[in-house]
């Protein structure tokens, strides 16, 4: 007989276990590795055009990306894939990768597996507690981000993508 260690749990629509605004946009946790036995952990991120995160590798997780809204175009390695509604992206470890939101919006689920790498978000995030995100992007200064990232085993290699990386 298989023995459950988790107990099955809901998290409803707009909710989450943590819900923090991050850069420019918002980080949902709906799976956290704490939750999983550390398995995975899944996130809803909503960024706005322009936005994604700097080229970086995990050491420790693959990645997958459904995009639920928007459009994004992601680079893993020297692959460049432009991801619409339903698409779907896998990105292993030990690959440098980077995406940005080419659309007014993007809304994606993000899973990372083993679970661990959202608690960054949550304790570099400012948590949500109204519709508005603060004023300012919410990142920490780009060494001390490089510092707190490689105690997730996690490299910033370079900076964001653009828009104009595009063309």
């Amino acid at each position: 007989m298989t023995e459950t260690i988790t107990k099955p749990y809901r998290v409803a629509s707009g909710e989450g276990l943590a819900d923090v605004w991050w850069k420019s946009g918002r980080v949902t946790v709906k799976a956290g590795g704490a939750e999983e036995s550390h398995a995975f952990s899944q996130i809803e991120v909503d960024d706005p055009r322009g936005s994604g995160p700097p080229l970086h590798l995990h050491h420790n997780e693959d990645e997958t990306f459904y995009v639920l809204d928007g459009e994004v175009t992601f680079l893993v390695g020297d692959e460049r894939s432009d991801l619409a509604v339903g698409d779907y992206l896998f990105g292993p470890r030990g690959i440098a990768h980077a995406y940005v939101v080419r659309s007014e919006r993007a809304r994606m689920l993000v899973t990372a597996s083993p679970g661990g790498i959202e608690q960054v978000f949550v304790s570099l995030g400012v948590p949500v507690t109204g519709a508005e995100p603060p004023t300012d992007a919410v990142m920490p200064p780009m060494d001390e981000a490089v510092r707190l990232f490689a105690g997730y085993g996690a490299e910033i290699l370079g900076p964001p993508l653009s828009l104009s990386d595009l063309s």
